[in-house]
């Protein structure tokens, strides 16, 4: 169960980093400017989504972020159910 918890922040810390050059205020509602901040803001908007938690402080606003938003959490509870079944 450890290896799944740190795949999926392994998976979620790649996610915000790729995201942070790409992902403009018109994709994402509430996102901060700083470089560090928006960081965490996008550590955080990945996590709240694969749990389905969406406290709706920070959401997807544009559809390319909806579309992006909905094949990561696909992607990410596949690779989780996969890893749960092969244990």
């Amino acid at each position: 169960m450890a290896k799944v918890a740190l795949t999926i922040i392994i998976i979620n810390i790649f996610f915000a980093l790729l995201l942070i050059p790409w992902v403009t205020d018109k994709d994402v509602a509430g996102l901060p400017q700083k470089t560090v901040d928006r960081f965490i803001s996008l550590f955080y908007f990945g996590i709240t989504s694969f749990t389905t938690t969406g406290y709706g402080d920070i959401h997807a606003s544009s559809n390319r972020m909806k579309l992006l938003i909905t094949t990561y959490m696909v992607l990410v509870f596949s690779m989780t159910v996969s890893f749960l079944f092969d244990f």
